[in-house]
């Protein structure tokens, strides 16, 4: 491991040692929220996730502007097709690292 990741790694080491501390006085006076109950939640999201768009295209419209445009056809309408779309949207925009538009046709 290089040196930078090494410090990295010692950093989070310490503040999660002492989030539990500092973390009330951090989210009322730095963020200003007033929290009446909280709830610890798993910190490992790790997901691994493939995923192959319908239509995916890199083009360029008439006022110059370069863009991803992703297509989905979906033949009704989903309740978790939002976070489909938010999925692509960021795994799209970290790999391309350009504006994305997405559309999903019924």
């Amino acid at each position: 491991m290089n040196q930078n990741k090494q410090q990295a790694s010692q950093y989070d080491k310490i503040i999660k040692e002492n989030l539990e501390v500092t973390l009330p006085v951090i989210i009322r006076e730095l963020l200003g929220l007033d929290i009446v109950k909280s709830e610890e939640l798993p910190d490992d999201i790790q997901h691994t996730k493939e995923r192959k768009p319908d239509s995916l295209k890199k083009v360029t419209d008439s006022a110059g502007k370069t863009f991803i445009l992703h297509l989905e056809f979906q033949i009704k309408d989903e309740k978790e097709m939002v976070y489909r779309m938010a999925e692509y949207s960021i795994m799209l925009l970290r790999k391309y690292r350009l504006p994305v538009q997405q559309y999903v046709v019924f």
